[in-house]
């Protein structure tokens, strides 16, 4: 979504016009558990400034069905508090408006893969169509919504990646943003941003030789940013998965294994079923501390070998554990590496 119009192109290294004008330098995102905000330059591969800061429970209720934003004062303090530890007033932040990226969370939204044979260039045939393939789908007006989408693949293997929310719920997101002077942009989801740190194609598992001929393997990226947990699957350059499901943490905050497993195993048996392949790798964020013993679970139960989405995260964040800041951050450092190959 750009600045949650039914714009095309949005959301990952796929979305072929989505660098049409500069990155903004400043991001933030608006999640659950709390309020990120950082700064890069146009040329950085890096954050160059970071902050966040938390949320009481039930301040925002990611869902497409209601009001996100359930405490619009505890959620503008947070935000006014991350800026200032930033070294910026809000008062002066209003005075100076900023174009901005937003990222909002996973469950705000509904992200589909769509088959097409043809689909039009243009957006004013496109549209249409990817709305009424929406229609039957989406538990909200598919008039009254924000779509976004892209193209994805050629000739027998065209596919269309359609995101959609209520325009109402893009606009409480960002009327939050910019009551402290950000114009945001872009809109996108949290784990689609973070997309941008997954391995290029070639850099992953090899594809095979099966009995359908070449198969390229699946590569599994699997986020938590409490209480949602996101598994997205990809087959070379193209999107096949996105699924989004609750999954509370237990009293230690951490997921078990047990959760993850059985979280992420319908979505590889779905993958395996659909597109004749098998997942090979899996690149996991925001599980904390007991990110080692979920790679062992998966590893053991589905022969899955698994890393870190992002390698390093000390530093990012002054006072921050390299968790927290992984979790807090990987969507906003995904977009600024994005642009570093788009």
């Amino acid at each position: 979504m750009q600045n949650g119009s039914n714009k095309s192109g949005a959301s990952s290294r796929w979305g072929d016009g989505r660098w049409r004008t500069p990155l903004p330098t400043l991001g933030c995102e608006i999640s659950d558990e709390g309020i990120s905000i950082a700064r890069w330059s146009r040329s950085s591969s890096s954050l160059e400034t970071a902050a966040w800061r938390p949320l009481a429970a039930g301040a925002i209720e990611a869902s497409p069905l209601h009001d996100n934003i359930q405490q619009p004062e505890a959620v503008q303090r947070a935000f006014a508090e991350a800026l200032s530890s930033l070294g910026v007033t809000a008062s002066s932040a209003v005075r100076k408006p900023t174009d901005a990226v937003l990222v909002i969370p996973d469950q705000a939204a509904r992200l589909f893969v769509l088959s097409f044979d043809t689909f039009p260039d243009n957006i004013s045939q496109g549209l249409p169509l990817v709305k009424w393939r929406l229609k039957k789908s989406l538990p909200f007006d598919v008039e009254s919504a924000a779509i976004s989408y892209f193209v994805q693949g050629s000739g027998s293997e065209l596919q269309v990646v359609a995101v959609a929310a209520p325009q109402r719920i893009i606009w409480q997101y960002e009327s939050v943003a910019e009551q402290f002077g950000f114009r945001p942009k872009w809109v996108t989801l949290s784990t689609l941003a973070a997309l941008g740190l997954a391995p290029g194609e070639d850099e992953r598992a090899p594809a095979v030789v099966g009995d359908a001929g070449r198969l390229i393997a699946g590569v599994l990226i699997a986020k938590y940013n409490p209480p949602w947990f996101t598994t997205a699957i990809l087959q070379g350059a193209t999107l096949r998965l996105f699924r989004t499901v609750a999954l509370p943490a237990g009293e230690d905050g951490l997921l078990s294994p047990a959760d993850v497993l059985g979280s992420v195993y319908p979505s590889i048996a779905y993958f395996q079923d659909n597109f004749q392949g098998t997942v090979t790798h899996g690149f996991l964020c925001g599980l904390g501390e007991n990110s080692g013993n979920v790679a062992s679970s998966l590893r053991d139960e589905l022969q899955l070998n698994t890393s870190p989405l992002v390698e390093d995260f000390d530093g990012v964040v002054s006072g921050m554990d390299p968790y927290r800041a992984e979790r807090h951050f990987a969507a906003l450092l995904g977009i600024v590496r994005e642009r570093q190959i788009a």
